[in-house]
């Protein structure tokens, strides 16, 4: 409900995509910096303690995006803020998933996950386009902390059997100069290209409509097309295809950002916004497998951390390049040929990490 028009929100307060793309690239440099340290309090409390935790700061974040227009240091204030709730509830849910999966079914789990929250979540850009016309951001963020605090009940009446893990930082830091993990560290380049999806183009889509709703409806209808192809990918999200499922939606992916340059009428927008959001949550699936068969599991979170590491890395990259593309050419449009050309770095992803 919230994500897609968080650079809308920003932008109209008066930030352009210059500000915007730092506003993230502070984010996730600040993510990646703090994620080794929160690995320790996710080792001692548990997984699903700390995304119950995880909650309260999410709030704090959403209020202090809103206090952005009266308070200007909030700014990057809320970026950070925003870093510390992500790095309690994302390496804690991939080792929960990772822990009670399948390893030798994660494909289809992580299908089966994807249609799980894809069912709920394929209305949220509407709804929160028709809220932003109706009532305006205000409500839209109450809504919001409202929904977040409900969603950690089930978390809070059940009782998680949970097993101190092994953790170390300097296992995790290792990682990075290490020839087994290269391919990772690269690999990770390729989801700077989400910065651009998430940054950029609500901005740009908002240059060519002119109300939030319709902006809503285009990302709930890219979503239901993407919904229905990942019911069917997977069981390819096993091994052994799913190596071969990454190198094709990678190619794809890549297409649907060119394909993104020459999107300026609602039928083009819709057939390379249907095209992106399809192969980008079609690899999402065989990627997720990946990560999740990697980890030992009595150290889950030594190389969940890393990865997150990595992916924030690029993403700070990405965000600093599209910034600095922006500055030299003064159009936004330019950093989807630089999307376009970071998601080939997807190849880099392969199985054969696991045989060794």
């Amino acid at each position: 409900m919230i994500l897609l028009f968080i650079p809308i929100y920003l932008y109209q307060l008066g930030y352009d995509a210059k500000k915007i793309l730092l506003f993230f690239a502070v984010h996730y440099f600040i993510y990646s910096i703090i994620l080794p340290f929160f690995g320790k309090i996710i080792s001692r409390i548990g997984y699903e303690s700390s995304i119950g935790w995880s909650m309260p700061l999410y709030t704090i974040f959403l209020v202090s995006l809103f206090g952005i227009s009266q308070f200007p240091i909030l700014f990057y204030i809320s970026a950070i803020a925003w870093a510390i709730y992500k790095s309690l509830y994302w390496p804690a849910f991939h080792a929960d998933f990772t822990n009670y999966g399948n390893i030798d079914a994660v494909g289809e789990e992580i299908g089966s996950l994807k249609v799980i929250v894809g069912i709920t979540s394929i209305l949220g850009p509407t709804i929160g386009g028709f809220i932003l016309m109706k009532i305006g951001f205000n409500a839209l963020f109450i809504i919001v902390v409202a929904l977040s605090f409900i969603s950690i009940i089930p978390l809070l009446i059940s009782k998680e059997k949970y097993e101190k893990q092994e953790y170390s930082i300097k296992r995790v830091l290792k990682k990075f100069i290490s020839p087994l993990y290269r391919n990772d560290v690269i690999a990770n380049l390729g989801t700077g290209e989400d910065v651009i999806a998430q940054s950029i183009w609500p901005i740009f889509l908002l240059t060519i409509f002119t109300n939030y709703e319709d902006i809503g409806i285009l990302t709930t209808i890219s979503l239901f097309i993407a919904f229905i192809m990942i019911i069917f990918v997977g069981k390819l999200a096993n091994k052994p295809t799913r190596t071969r499922l990454i190198k094709t939606t990678t190619a794809i992916v890549s297409l649907a950002w060119f394909a993104r340059i020459f999107s300026f009428n609602w039928l083009s927008l819709f057939a390379s916004d249907s095209l992106y959001k399809t192969s980008k949550r079609t690899l999402d699936v065989p990627v997720q497998a990946l990560v999740y068969s990697r980890p030992n599991r009595k150290r889950l979170l030594n190389y969940l951390i890393f990865r997150e590491m990595a992916l924030s890395l690029g993403k700070t990259l990405t965000a600093i390049l599209g910034f600095l593309v922006v500055l030299f050419t003064g159009e936004m449009i330019f950093t989807f040929a630089l999307a376009g050309v970071l998601a080939l770095f997807y190849f880099y992803w392969t199985d054969k990490i696991l045989e060794k």
